[in-house]
């Protein structure tokens, strides 16, 4: 006599990864976006009104910490549903929303922290506010949060010439991830500083060196990776770079020098993005991808210090800011060669 099996109520347990639509990575990117916003309110709040902010609940908090919400609250949503259709663990979770998930636990023990922090040993300003330990957990949990549609674009099984609905949501992802990233260095990010170099000397060109070469390359490795997945549409390098600009000035000193926001975000985003659809860079053009990555440098800096000489706002003699585009250039030329190395033999491989 044969009995059947006990009726289970737990639903079948799914196999194959689900993901999310472009319509969810969207309602993601407004929410990352809204977080996004609210850390460089809170730092324009910290960088003017210093020994003001006296207490945690400020509704500069208020902005940022809201957008978390918002976040964690539709990532959770979303991983509701895969439980609901017997997945475990962060397979609940679309593909590459498993680091959404893990950023909201990180942000949530940062901002704990943070409270605690400030409860304990007040506010922080200044450089002193970038280094708080519970700072960088935000600052970590933020990025995993708005890395999590770029994650989930980038594993779509398309080819290079996706769809606009794939490729803008990653390209937005890392725009906000790189706004994240320059914000956490603003102190030696040169294109939202008052002053460059301080004559010859060799404190004011080291600084200015230092500085260049850091902010080049995060401007130039987000793109270079956008790269190796995709041929960018047209207006992408624009977006990212505008959108970035336009929040550090805000931020650090005001839009006052509105033209370097254009001149950064209109000429040398729109020259990359042209440059972009006529090499058309990619693994499989190895030399183009070289190429476009000791240009895209000098497309940024060379316009930047040249306008900023005529100007008389650069404080660097000819040789040292020429000097610094052509290192930015070489930089962007051994990023490349880490992010699409050169083939490896076959021989090699197989050992």
């Amino acid at each position: 006599m044969t009995t059947s099996p006990p009726y289970s109520t737990h639903p079948p347990v799914a196999s194959a990864p689900w993901r999310a639509t472009p319509a969810q990575n969207l309602v993601t990117l407004v929410t990352g976006f809204w977080l996004m916003t609210g850390i460089f309110v809170d730092g324009w709040a910290h960088n003017h009104l210093g020994e003001a902010l006296e207490t945690f609940f400020t509704p500069w908090h208020g902005v940022f910490y809201s957008g978390f919400l918002a976040t964690a609250l539709w990532i959770g949503w979303l991983g509701r549903r895969g439980l609901a259709q017997g997945r475990r663990g962060l397979a609940a979770f679309p593909v590459g929303y498993g680091l959404g998930a893990l950023g909201i636990l990180t942000f949530a023990l940062g901002g704990l922290g943070d409270m605690t922090w400030h409860t304990l040993f007040g506010i922080e300003v200044g450089l002193d506010a970038l280094l708080s330990p519970t700072h960088l957990l935000l600052f970590l949990g933020a990025e995993l949060i708005v890395l999590s549609p770029l994650v989930a674009t980038w594993r779509e099984p398309t080819g290079r010439r996706s769809p606009a609905g794939v490729v803008w949501p990653g390209v937005l992802a890392m725009t906000a991830a790189l706004c994240f990233a320059s914000f956490m260095h603003m102190y030696a990010w040169v294109l939202a500083a008052d002053g460059l170099g301080d004559g010859l000397s060799y404190s004011g060109a080291r600084t200015l060196l230092t500085s260049t070469l850091l902010t080049a390359l995060m401007l130039v490795a987000p793109v270079l990776l956008l790269l190796r997945r995709w041929h960018l549409p047209f207006g992408a390098v624009t977006v990212m770079y505008l959108l970035n600009t336009l929040l550090m000035r805000a931020m650090t000193g005001g839009l006052d020098q509105f033209p370097v926001v254009l001149a950064l975000g209109g000429v040398a985003g729109l020259a990359a993005d042209g440059l972009i659809q006529w090499l058309r860079p990619s693994p499989a053009r190895p030399w183009a991808y070289r190429a476009f990555a000791v240009a895209l440098p000098l497309l940024v800096w060379v316009p930047f210090f040249a306008g900023a000489a005529g100007l008389g706002q650069l404080n660097a003699s000819l040789e040292l800011w020429t000097g610094v585009c052509v290192m930015a250039a070489l930089g962007g030329l051994a990023l490349s060669a880490l992010i699409v190395p050169p083939a490896v033999p076959p021989e090699a491989e197989a050992s």
